[in-house]
């Protein structure tokens, strides 16, 4: 039986994090995986070119080795053995179980906000700060949405917390209340 891509990546990442958490490099290969990332995401074809039949092998070990020149061993020792097992189209999958588990481990925690307008830094940290609390993390790492259909209030979202106090959520309950008389 053949296992899936997604546990695949669990592994890895399990694994990866395991490994930089025994050399005490987890914020090293944090940051080197972060740079990793936005790289992948702003050169999205690079999986189906390290993928393609039509490439030939000498041309993928040049990129491979040419992305992996100022890497951490670790690194270089994971994109190659991606390559070597031809899974590195999971890669992206891999990072994202590492940074689920670095996050867990440094009790970081990703939040969405979706605000009417644009919130100021001022708002924003008091926001976070505020949510550190309610989640008792040491961090929270906002990301801002701007989502005129609230019409005012604040809409927060963690993976294991919501808080809606937009003014449409408020007129709905009112809706609701009335309809049900």
């Amino acid at each position: 039986m053949a296992i899936s891509n997604a546990t695949l990546a669990i592994r890895y990442g399990n694994a990866l994090f395991e490994v930089a958490k025994e050399q005490d490099s987890l914020t090293e290969t944090a940051n080197e995986l972060s740079e990793l990332k936005a790289a992948l995401d702003k050169e999205p074809g690079f999986v189906v070119f390290m993928t393609s039949p039509q490439i030939d092998e000498k041309a993928k070990q040049e990129t491979l080795e040419e992305m992996t020149k100022n890497a951490s061993s670790l690194v270089q020792n994971l994109l190659k053995m991606l390559y070597d097992y031809h899974r590195i189209m999971i890669l992206q999958a891999i990072i994202d179980v590492f940074n689920r588990l670095y996050d867990e481990d440094r009790k970081i925690v990703r939040a969405t906000v979706k605000t009417a307008i644009a919130l100021d830094d001022a708002q924003k940290d008091k926001l976070a700060k505020k949510f550190a609390e309610i989640e008792n993390a040491n961090q929270v790492i906002l990301e801002e949405k701007v989502d005129p259909s609230i019409i005012g209030g604040v809409v927060l979202q963690s993976s294991s917390y919501i808080y809606d106090g937009s003014i449409k959520s408020k007129l709905e309950q009112v809706k609701r209340l009335l309809l049900k008389r």
